[in-house]
């Protein structure tokens, strides 16, 4: 008789705990506690083996000598490693008042201080930005986002990072934050530049699709070690978008070239074909890559196709 009494009970118990484990189990995967978060992040070997060298520096040092993320990250996840050397540049363009590449070190020069960042606001400011309608940023590794002015607070900030400048800001997703930022392309309020009877920027241009332009290439000589000749290929490029595609007449066979001073200069339509319209020397130029620099109309305000 007791053995039957006692079934209901074990039958009871079992199930208990298999209700608790299962409880268990979904918290750990749902809540990710650390120990686990760090398991499926860097493996049981890589973290046995880092416990191992703990083991041996344990054995001369103490607690406070040892460092925790602070010593090389800070606010933000940006990057506060002492003795790394920021060369990258950061390139500022679009419906900028001077085109320019900024070094980071130029942006950021106090990193090794806790909370180093400085405001994009200020930022743009301090270039001569201070209406515009966006920003993008693109990075080194083929990212980009763009924002809108009314979403850019106080809390935009530019961060350091190992690969350069990182972009934070609370007031939209983290999904935004850049690292690695090699471009900022301001979008301004105003459209200086008619195509064609259509207002347009080098901002908004060149939010669309971009092409890179091999200019002025030649071959210089050169000699090894032992002597011998060769010979390389160097040359310099321009970063624009083609113009054919922004006219409105389909087969132009002429344009007329209008700078911000009203001096203008009519080209063929042969002349146009590979043209590309970028930022040159800080000025929007038309540049022809059949033909020398000094024949590439700059400061355009208009440009109209027959």
């Amino acid at each position: 008789m007791k053995k039957l009494t006692n079934k209901p009970v074990i039958l009871f118990l079992v199930t208990f705990i298999i209700i608790i484990c299962g409880v268990l189990i979904a918290l750990i995967v749902v809540t990710k506690p650390t120990p686990i978060a760090v398991i499926q992040e860097f493996g049981v070997s890589m973290l046995w083996e880092e416990a191992q060298n703990m083991n041996e520096c344990a054995e001369c040092h103490k607690a406070v000598d040892f460092h925790d993320c602070t010593t090389c990250h800070d606010d933000h996840g940006a990057v506060e490693l002492a003795g790394i050397r920021f060369y990258e540049v950061v390139e500022l363009t679009g419906d900028v008042p001077e085109h320019s590449f900024v070094r980071v070190n130029e942006v950021l020069p106090d990193r090794e201080n806790v909370g180093t960042h400085v405001l994009l606001l200020d930022f743009l400011t301090q270039h001569g930005v201070d209406d515009f309608e966006s920003v993008t940023f693109t990075t080194n590794d083929g990212g980009l986002t763009t924002i809108e002015a009314q979403y850019l607070d106080e809390t935009a900030m530019l961060v350091p990072y190992m690969d350069g400048v990182r972009f934070v800001t609370e007031s939209v997703h983290s999904s935004t934050w850049l690292k690695g930022i090699k471009q900022i392309i301001i979008v301004g309020t105003e459209k200086p530049l008619i195509i064609d009877g259509e207002a347009t920027s080098i901002g908004r241009l060149l939010l669309g699709e971009t092409v890179r332009l091999t200019i002025e290439g030649s071959e210089t000589m050169l000699t090894n070690e032992e002597g011998q000749p060769g010979v390389a290929f160097v040359a310099n490029w321009v970063e624009g978008v083609r113009l054919l595609p922004l006219l409105r007449t389909v087969d132009p066979t002429q344009l007329t070239i209008t700078d911000v001073h009203g001096s203008q200069v009519e080209l063929a339509g042969d002349e146009i074909q590979n043209a590309v319209i970028a930022i040159v020397r800080k000025e929007v130029t038309l540049v022809l890559a059949d033909r020398g620099r000094s024949a590439w109309p700059t400061e355009i305000a208009q440009i109209t196709s027959k």
